[in-house]
């Protein structure tokens, strides 16, 4: 595959602005997922430990995309990440986790919304190459 196709006009991996939705997924769920396993709750458990090792999993494969210098890796990491967040967001109001209710409207702001425009953004970059 030409890497060349690959590149925004400006001869970048990806533009100015995707560094910024790299940033947010990287440190906002680092933070929350070591914050969680060095501050454990009381009812600590397996269920809590799947949340931290799912979420530092999924930061590793953003990481690895960039890293990889993929638009197609990228995209895969940053569904995957989308998808957990729209779930756990979702689950705050099916199982009534009323204490988690108000971080549902900034993990939609900060997570969710710039993902969705990554991965329009990827998608075409992708269907381009």
């Amino acid at each position: 595959m030409n890497t060349a196709s690959l590149n925004t006009p400006w001869g970048q991996f990806l533009p100015k602005w995707f560094w910024i939705i790299i940033a947010l997924q990287i440190v906002i769920v680092s933070f929350f997922a070591l914050s969680t396993l060095f501050n454990p709750p009381p009812d600590f458990d397996y269920t809590t430990m799947a949340y931290i090792t799912r979420n530092l999993t999924a930061v590793l494969a953003v990481i690895l995309a960039v890293l990889l210098r993929s638009h197609a890796a990228l995209f895969a990491a940053l569904a995957a990440r989308c998808v957990t967040d729209i779930v756990d967001a979702t689950t705050v109001y099916t199982m009534d986790a009323t204490y988690l209710e108000s971080a549902v409207p900034m993990v939609v702001a900060l997570l969710i919304v710039p993902a969705l425009v990554g991965l329009v953004y990827l998608w075409k970059q992708i269907r381009a190459a």
